[in-house]
């Protein structure tokens, strides 16, 4: 037996394994409430991968970075399309702390003097 809160409209909002106030008892076989779960699941894979994805872009980032600086590429190497791409995010980072997401070291990439 699995306990469901639903909304005004009687759509399932929240699942729990224990009986709660305003939660009412399902069968763990209601398609309702599996169709639920599922979404939910799917949606947490969803995060997931752009989580993932983002960490993922500033280890390129700062692996274009290292690269340059060791002088095995240069940022002019690049197609066009991902320069303007890296400027934008580069400036972007200027602008907000928040998308650090490793340290503050290494963000030199565009400096060119």
């Amino acid at each position: 037996m699995m306990y469901v809160r639903r909304n005004n409209s009687g759509a399932i909002v929240a699942v729990s394994e224990e009986p709660l106030e305003q939660f009412s008892a399902v069968d763990r076989d209601d398609p309702e409430l599996q169709a639920f779960l599922h979404a939910n699941t799917q949606l947490t894979e969803d995060q997931r991968f752009r989580e993932s994805d983002s960490s993922l872009i500033r280890v390129i980032e700062d692996l274009v970075d290292l690269l340059a600086s060791k002088g095995i590429i240069r940022f002019t190497d690049l197609p066009p399309e991902a320069q303007k791409k890296l400027m934008l995010r580069k400036s972007m980072r200027g602008q907000e702390d928040r998308l650090n997401l490793i340290d503050e070291a290494g963000d030199d990439l565009f400096d060119f003097d």
